[in-house]
């Protein structure tokens, strides 16, 4: 470990932290737990899920700041007591560095504000590809017009943008920013290791079925409902569709009795993991604006090729009859189709499936990844 390097103390500010679930979060623990080999890493995030406020996680110092919330908890708000605390905390302890994750959130203008008070470099990490809607025309017309006012403050404090794929870079040029660059969402290989291939039998499915997994947030913009339909229309009886997160099950409710669709809710990681090892197929017929979502990575290394749409930084992954199979978004009869040509043809399916696991194993690992980062902060 460099000496000068292990002096360097960095200040990643994500306002939705472990344990609470989401890309963002995982980008944000998975980032700083990779830069802990070479420096002191402290997060500073909002404390939605009422943990301590002072905590370890291996070699990363988390504060978790107090806060109330806005637009159905996606927006947390930090009190004035949590802005005292982050000036305490960065006065005591001397960063020299800070990362600041999207800029969506109140808590990180406020850190923005500090960083720059303090005279502390930092930079700035995009990750979405368009505008949060809610279903509601006056909460979506609301949310546009606080992203542009959050994002034109934001612009008098930083001047370093960067994004977690080419649709995020893209993306920030609607607010008038010239991003820097790519800072990739990425996997650990590392947590891939010993994970077994026994999940199926563990719940009864049979060896000889066709798994095909969606993972995510249950929300009409994942996909989950046209994926769903979707199954209804296809006649096969090894295909097993696994499901697994939380959200509005209300949306499940049609399904409910198919024994054939497995409703799981959340599952920790480990076993996500479990899961897309033993799978066939991997879905996510999503129109959420994504940045680069971490677990069609997750698929990829695991071999397991993906039926997605064009969003975000997908295409950036997924090459349509290359790496996996890109499909119109709401369309339920070209995701049936898009299913049943990789359940019958397994020479493809493990084709597109080898093609992938190689892309993700060459280019999207967060020790790679590090590198990129580490330079950007040397050079700033």
């Amino acid at each position: 470990m460099n000496n000068q390097a292990q002096q360097k103390k960095i200040a990643i500010i994500s306002s939705l932290y472990m344990p609470h679930l989401g890309g963002v979060e995982k980008y944000s623990h998975s980032l700083a737990r990779t830069l802990t080999a070479d420096y002191e890493v402290h997060v500073f995030c909002m404390n939605t899920e009422s943990v301590p406020a002072e905590s370890r996680d291996g070699d990363i110092f988390i504060h978790a700041l107090p806060c109330g919330g806005f637009f159905k908890g996606r927006l947390p708000v930090p009190t004035p007591k949590a802005i005292r605390r982050t000036k305490q905390i960065f006065r005591e302890t001397g960063f020299h560095f800070g990362i600041i994750q999207t800029r969506l959130y109140p808590f990180n203008l406020q850190a923005a504000k500090i960083l720059k008070e303090y005279q502390i470099p930092f930079f700035l990490i995009e990750h979405g590809s368009a505008y949060v809607t809610f279903g509601n025309r006056l909460i979506n017309l609301l949310w546009e017009y606080y992203e542009r006012y959050q994002t034109n403050a934001l612009k008098r404090y930083c001047s370093n943008f960067y994004a977690v794929s080419q649709a995020s870079l893209d993306w920030l040029n609607h607010f008038g920013i010239q991003g820097k660059g790519i800072i990739h969402n990425s996997i650990d290989p590392q947590e891939f290791e010993g994970i077994p291939s026994s999940w199926r039998k563990s719940v009864g499915i049979p060896s000889e079925a066709i798994l095909l997994t969606f993972a995510g947030r249950i929300i009409q913009k994942k996909g989950i409902v046209t994926l769903l339909t979707a199954a209804d229309r296809i006649k096969e009886e090894r295909l097993h569709i696994i499901i697994a997160g939380d959200g509005d099950e209300t949306l499940l409710n049609p399904w409910k009795q198919n024994p054939q669709i497995h409703f799981l809710g959340k599952v920790p990681h480990r076993v996500l993991l479990e899961i897309l090892k033993d799978s066939q197929l991997f879905c996510l017929p999503t129109t959420y604006p994504e940045g680069l979502p971490t677990v069609i990575l997750e698929a990829g290394y695991f071999g397991v090729p993906v039926i997605a749409t064009d969003m975000g930084g997908i295409n950036e992954v997924i090459s349509d009859n290359k790496t996996g199979k890109i499909i119109p978004p709401d369309d339920p009869e070209s995701l049936r189709s898009a299913i049943l040509e990789l359940i019958r043809d397994e020479e493809e399916r493990n084709t597109l499936g080898a093609e992938l696991q190689k892309k993700i194993s060459a280019e999207f690992t967060w020790q790679k990844t590090a590198q990129e980062v580490k330079k950007i902060i040397e050079s700033i």
